[in-house]
């Protein structure tokens, strides 16, 4: 990766207002490198009409957790595994997946990186506690590939690159509740 430390925002799982302006504005001012959509119970309709309200030159900054179908109709970054969705689409230009344990930090050639959570308690998923001290993991994390998932926040950035992280990933602290 060529940037030193990335930003990813994942979106809400729910509805949110001006979301589209909302992404836009956060790939265009660089407040994130990347935007994971994942929006488990949206359709493929859905997805499509969020995508399309994002100016043609972001998109390619976009990354879906499902309705894989999209990937070649909008050009975008690609795809992420996760337990919902497991399996790679023939279509992806690059993978990322979701990590919930050090085991799971092998083999990760294939990946242009991978997100290990809970790092901190969470902020949008009441109860869901961290399941790791980022003060524990330095030297046990695969150089250039891990971002750091749960309960990140801006604040927690110099904690979670001198840990070994490659970047944050951020939900709550961008979306809150919603």
């Amino acid at each position: 990766m060529a940037k030193d430390f990335l930003t990813i925002v994942i979106t809400s799982p729910g509805e949110v207002s001006d979301e589209a302006a909302r992404i836009s504005e956060l790939l265009s001012s660089g407040k994130a490198d990347f935007v994971h959509i994942r929006k488990p119970y949206s359709s493929l309709r859905d997805i499509r009409n969020l995508i399309e309200e994002i100016p043609q030159p972001l998109r390619s900054r976009l990354r879906l957790h499902g309705h894989f179908a999209l990937l070649d109709e909008f050009s975008l970054a690609g795809a992420h595994l996760n337990s919902r969705c497991p399996e790679a689409p023939y279509n992806a230009r690059s993978l990322t997946r979701s990590c919930h344990s050090l085991a799971e930090l092998r083999d990760l050639d294939r990946y242009e990186y991978v997100t290990l959570s809970p790092i901190y308690d969470s902020i949008s998923k009441t109860g869901y506690s961290s399941a790791f001290d980022a003060n524990e993991l330095k030297g046990k994390l695969p150089p250039g590939k891990v971002i750091a998932l749960g309960g990140v926040t801006p604040d927690r950035f110099p904690e979670l690159k001198e840990a070994g992280f490659a970047g944050a990933a951020l939900l709550g602290a961008v979306w809150g509740n919603q």
